[in-house]
């Protein structure tokens, strides 16, 4: 049998992000109001936008920065990082997140692969178990599809398979790895409602990240004949 490994995504593939964000953004609207909120949320997309990516820190910076202590005192504001800093990831996992990445390693070696800013997203990962759960492996980038050969250098295997909500990720994948891909789609979070890009299918595709603890490795190896 080829040795498989995973590659595993977080963000509304193992954990709700979505929930998170709107319950961050419920905070946001009750303790320094909605017009803060507001501010936050215009600089939180506007450090997305210039460094390609979620950078949750530089965010709260120049959130800071750019609020008066006559609109937002020290002591707020550090509440308001908190609420960033020490959210109970463990709680917002899907359903049967940690029970699939169980089922996949008795089938090949799992990899939790993420995008985000390095501190955040790892504060993240180890918070909610989802390390523990890998055994420690865990790989952080800022766009992971265009580190694939590193990652494949880190963890050989004969056939790969990556799981992901975002198809864009998915297509970028499978037209560097070929056939030696397997690419899994979970229609869940944002982008299960955008349709899938025109010109891609994946290989499988799941409704739930629980879905995948049926799955045999000839159905990852061959899924068209699974």
């Amino acid at each position: 049998m080829p040795s498989i490994t995973f590659l595993v995504d977080v963000d509304n593939t193992l954990l709700d992000n979505d929930s998170v964000k709107a319950n961050w953004d419920d905070h946001l609207q009750t303790v320094p109001g909605p017009n803060l909120a507001k501010r936050f949320w215009d600089l939180y997309e506007q450090v997305r936008k210039e460094k390609g990516g979620v950078d949750i820190p530089a965010a709260l910076t120049r959130f800071r920065e750019q609020t008066s202590n006559a609109e937002m005192d020290e002591q707020t504001y550090l509440h308001i990082r908190s609420l960033f800093e020490h959210y109970p990831f463990d709680k917002a996992l899907y359903p049967y997140a940690l029970g699939t990445i169980k089922h996949l390693k008795t089938i090949g070696q799992v990899v939790i692969v993420s995008d985000g800013d390095l501190y955040f997203q790892a504060e993240k990962i180890f918070n909610s178990s989802l390390a523990n759960a890998v055994d420690g492996k865990v790989l952080l980038y800022t766009h992971k599809q265009e580190h694939l050969d590193e990652i494949m250098q880190h963890y050989p295997a004969d056939h790969y398979v990556i799981i992901d909500d975002k198809p864009d990720i998915l297509a970028d994948a499978k037209k560097v790895l070929g056939p030696k891909l397997t690419t899994v789609a979970v229609k869940q979070g944002k982008y299960a409602v955008r349709q899938l890009l025109e010109q891609f299918v994946p290989d499988i595709t799941v409704d739930h990240i629980g879905d995948l603890r049926g799955y045999t490795a000839e159905q990852f190896l061959s899924p068209s004949q699974g």
